[in-house]
């Protein structure tokens, strides 16, 4: 981070992850998430990286960047840029799209006013937790909005939908259980809950939900991970707790994932 002066985060109330940051110069290393992120940039030029093209999103337009893309983050001119970011997952995509393949926007960047009106609602009001029947209104409004603006989203069939998101029920299931060990998950046991081959699991839990079961484990892991340290805890029971072997293969990993180390994370915080 070029400043702590000008470079910031701030979460909003309540679980959903919605943050409001602010940077100067180089943001965010390359990395890649298993979450859809929608950006309402606020001031500044936010420029970014994605598939092969430099790209530059101005106050009031809206980022759209899809699960598993390498992207990275920085300040489009010397002035700082800010936004406001929410995560979302690409389960709940899903159970919207019901089978269909995760839609694509080419470029990364709209100015869609559809987009920009789900965007400013998701994010307008940070002082209060959005409404569980609000959030799903919203994400509603931007799964069908995705998928009539592309034309890439291909429809499985309800039996192999069904199959893969049991895979991704039963992942969930065991990794809420509250173990200080980290728990094994194998592609047998994914592929005897699901009654395809071990290939075919990966393949299409990737087209379903925008990641491979191994990668989705990992993210599981990281979410914990990054609310103990906005919590506090020190990283290397951070590290423990959340299911990696030491701090060294949590920082590794949360680079990949978020671009930044839990070190500086955790300073952005404070």
């Amino acid at each position: 981070m070029k400043s702590q002066l000008t470079s910031w985060v701030k979460r909003a109330a309540g679980e959903t992850e919605r943050i409001e940051a602010c940077f100067s110069g180089l943001a965010y290393a390359p990395h890649s998430h298993d979450t859809y992120t929608l950006a309402l940039t606020t001031s500044g030029v936010q420029s970014f990286n994605y598939r092969g093209e430099l790209r530059h999103s101005l106050p009031g337009e809206v980022v759209i960047l899809h699960p598993n893309e390498t992207h990275d983050g920085q300040a489009g001119t010397d002035s700082p840029f800010a936004y406001r970011a929410i995560t979302i997952n690409p389960s709940e995509v899903q159970n919207i799209l019901l089978g269909s393949s995760l839609p694509f926007l080419q470029g990364g960047v709209t100015r869609d006013p559809r987009f920009v009106q789900i965007a400013t609602k998701m994010l307008a009001e940070f002082d209060r937790p959005l409404e569980t029947l609000e959030q799903q209104d919203l994400i509603f409004a931007f799964a069908n909005c995705l998928q009539q603006v592309t034309s890439n989203s291909i429809q499985h069939t309800q039996a192999n939908y069904l199959a893969i998101k049991r895979v991704r029920e039963y992942i969930d299931d065991v990794m809420t259980i509250d173990s200080a060990m980290p728990i094994d998950i194998t592609l047998d046991d994914l592929a005897a809950i699901s009654q395809y081959s071990k290939w075919q699991v990966t393949r299409d839990f990737r087209s379903l939900f925008g990641t491979t079961p191994y990668r989705y484990v990992t993210l599981k892991r990281l979410q914990k991970a990054k609310a103990l340290i906005e919590r506090g805890m020190p990283l290397a029971l951070v590290a423990l707790s959340s299911g990696f072997a030491d701090q060294s293969h949590l920082t590794r990993h949360f680079k990949q994932c978020f671009g930044t180390t839990p070190k500086v994370w955790a300073k952005l915080h404070r």
